[in-house]
């Protein structure tokens, strides 16, 4: 899975982090601290992305190349601000069911889409679902996706967080979707960061 961090979250609580990357996951970057990215001018982006890949790097020895902005919502120069700090993708984009590319001066910077419709903030708020309705709406979305996947490629993204997710009956029923998931010839699962250098280098990959 991708893990997008907080960098002051990170900061205090930097032996998550670690486990979250020792585990296999990936780190990628959410921001120094929880606010808008939309109202910063491009200094205050900067500082702001520097520091986020700093708190990373301390704590978990890696540096991130994909980004989330605060609600997906970004600047006019959040990627050009992005690309010349190394990273490869952004996620704040919710209009396809595969990954794609946008230039970037001149170059491609991946876009692997981020999810509303799978989201649980969304899902257990507005109109809140139990356990077994989101359960069933991931797999018939699943359902839909992977039939499409016989003739063109397809991805699926699910989004949680953990004060939402967390509990028992909530992680009872992700379980439940993977299991039916990986029940499935040719599903993988991979991290954003998987996804976004298979983009780059994949034939007939979109180009917006």
């Amino acid at each position: 899975m991708t893990s997008h961090m907080v960098g002051q979250a990170v900061d205090r609580s930097p032996r998550l982090a670690r486990e979250i990357v020792a585990r296999g996951h990936e780190a990628a970057a959410h921001g120094q601290t929880w606010e808008p990215q939309y109202p910063m001018t491009p200094e205050q982006e900067l500082a702001a992305y520097s520091a986020n890949i700093a708190s990373i790097e301390r704590a978990t020895g890696t540096r991130p190349v994909g980004f989330n902005a605060f609600w997906l919502r970004g600047t006019p120069n959040t990627l050009s601000i992005l690309q010349q700090l190394g990273f490869l993708y952004h996620i704040d984009n919710v209009s396809r069911d595969e990954p794609f590319t946008v230039a970037v001066k001149g170059k491609p910077f991946v876009v692997v889409p981020y999810t509303l419709r799978n989201n649980d903030i969304v899902r257990f708020d507005s109109p809140a679902l139990s356990n077994e309705a989101y359960l069933s709406d991931l797999k018939a979305e699943f359902d839909v996706l992977y039939a499409e996947a016989g003739s063109r490629r397809r991805m699926m993204s699910i989004s949680t967080h953990d004060r939402i997710s967390g509990s028992p009956a909530r992680v009872k029923a992700l379980e439940q979707f993977i299991r039916y998931a990986q029940s499935h010839a040719g599903v993988a699962f991979m991290r954003k960061d998987e996804i976004a250098r298979y983009a780059l280098q994949a034939d007939k990959v979109p180009a917006d």
